[in-house]
């Protein structure tokens, strides 16, 4: 289990769906759930969550992104 988690977190997960345990991770840490709050979850609200985190890490990246390369216009500029 620890394989894919690793490659998970650095990025080279290559296939499409990750393991349900690694969703189950993700719910119980950003959600600040308990198990038994997680198991008490509908599985349809689980995977919105799951939905609107990811959506939300890909916004906030896109923002980090941007920042970076505006500073990089000005360190050049300036």
């Amino acid at each position: 289990m620890l394989v894919p988690i690793e490659s998970i977190i650095e990025g080279t997960w290559a296939s499409e769906e990750t393991p349900a345990e690694w969703g189950d991770f993700i719910l119980m840490r950003r959600m600040h759930w308990s198990w038994e709050q997680l198991q008490a979850t509908p599985a349809y609200v689980r995977r919105y969550c799951l939905d609107f985190l990811g959506m939300l890490a890909e916004h906030e990246q896109r923002e980090s992104d941007r920042e970076r390369r505006r500073a990089g216009r000005e360190s050049r500029a300036g």
